[in-house]
């Protein structure tokens, strides 16, 4: 089990032995109700003020939201004979850990047509987000944003989507983003035809696009089954 689960079991244990709600138990720690449910199902860790205030809360010492250990010199022990200042750097720095362990770097910034093709250097302007590891599917390397209507209903407009960097699609029809030679990046089911692509939107008041294979350039493909919300 890990922490965050094993303190929220702790936390939810101790509020029902002393016939507290949730409600009642954010007024006394000062969060809102929903930060304690949260903590209990374990989808947060409380932050270290917010622990001592709910150790406080709860009558008992901050140790009980960490789990024991067989071992006599484990780094609780430790941790209890530190000073009150020494305590707070320590948990500053664990807690930064489970940040660090917890999240994963994507890229993210780029804007990319689904329409006519935009500017390259408006769209190719990125920068890295951080996102809860569990929210992004495997093999995601960018967070796009889909500016256009073309592929409306699948992606609609100023929605974002997860993309997999790969140079060839996986089949024609896949919805995948390319670069067009001296024309810009856009977002559309590819076909390849004999020396050409094709490049079809979902929104049936757009033309089909062709251009030499040698023109367009595919940068990944987009994982509709865990497209990002907007």
């Amino acid at each position: 089990m890990d922490l965050a689960k094993y303190a929220g079991l702790v936390i939810k244990n101790l509020r029902e032995e002393k016939n507290l709600t949730q409600t009642e138990l954010a007024n006394k720690v000062g969060v809102v109700k929903g930060a304690i449910a949260n903590y209990e199902a374990g989808l947060r860790s409380p932050k270290q003020d917010t622990l001592f205030a709910l150790a406080n809360a709860l009558g008992v010492s901050i140790n009980r939201f960490f789990p024991e250990s067989n071992s006599g010199n484990d780094i609780l022990s430790i941790y209890e004979e530190l000073e009150p200042l020494r305590q707070k750097q320590v948990y500053h720095f664990a807690e930064a850990q489970l940040y660090e362990q917890n999240s994963k770097t994507v890229r993210s910034g780029r804007a990319t047509a689904a329409g006519a093709p935009i500017d390259g250097d408006y769209q190719d302007s990125q920068q890295e987000m951080v996102v809860i590891r569990n929210e992004v599917p495997r093999g995601a390397d960018e967070v796009v944003t889909i500016a256009g209507d073309s592929m409306e209903p699948l992606l609609p407009k100023g929605s974002q989507a997860f993309l997999h960097y790969q140079p060839v699609p996986d089949t024609d029809g896949q919805v995948v983003i390319v670069r067009i030679k001296d024309v810009g990046v856009t977002c559309k089911k590819i076909y390849r035809e004999d020396g050409k692509i094709r490049l079809k939107s979902i929104n049936d008041k757009y033309e089909d696009m062709v251009y030499p294979a040698q023109d367009v350039d595919v940068i990944g493909k987009i994982m509709l089954e865990e497209k990002k919300k907007s």
